[in-house]
């Protein structure tokens, strides 16, 4: 077993729980497991003028916030790019996506990178804090991180 394998795992989780048809009920309380106690989440969006800026929020709300901006329709994220750095019971994840609005993925919506933060507290590799972007005009993905 390689060591990236359970990071590569979690992250492959992480995907899978917010990817389905509308109608499918996410597995909250699993993704909350995932995550360390106070885990912070951060997306990035845009103002009224353009600029980005972060949204902050808790794990514990994700759900509400998840089941509010796609207010029941299908979503579906996969990787298709990682970067993996460890350090003793520290690692990061460079994890870029794509999303889609089928499962076929014929219907794309939009591709960016998430950063996530990951601590070992002995029993695994949990997520302590994730933040992500997506490509829009002025910001593209840049070749290295396209796999």
């Amino acid at each position: 077993m390689h060591p990236d394998d359970a990071i590569r795992a979690l992250v492959t989780e992480l995907y899978a729980i917010v990817s389905g048809p509308g109608d499918q009920p996410r597995d909250w309380a699993r993704q909350a497991e995932l995550f360390m106690p106070g885990a912070r989440m951060i997306r990035t969006v845009l103002d009224a003028e353009g600029r980005p800026q972060p949204e902050f929020i808790q794990v514990e709300d994700y759900a509400a916030n998840f089941e509010r901006k796609l207010a029941g329709r299908p979503f579906y994220e996969v990787e298709t790019h990682s970067i993996i750095e460890r350090f003793g019971c520290i690692a990061h994840v460079f994890s870029t996506y794509e999303a889609f609005a089928d499962e076929a993925r014929t219907e794309f919506l939009k591709r960016g990178i998430n950063s996530i933060q990951l601590y070992d507290d002995g029993s695994g590799w949990r997520v302590a804090a994730m933040v992500w972007d997506d490509e829009r005009p002025g910001l593209s993905m840049p070749e290295r991180y396209r796999g």
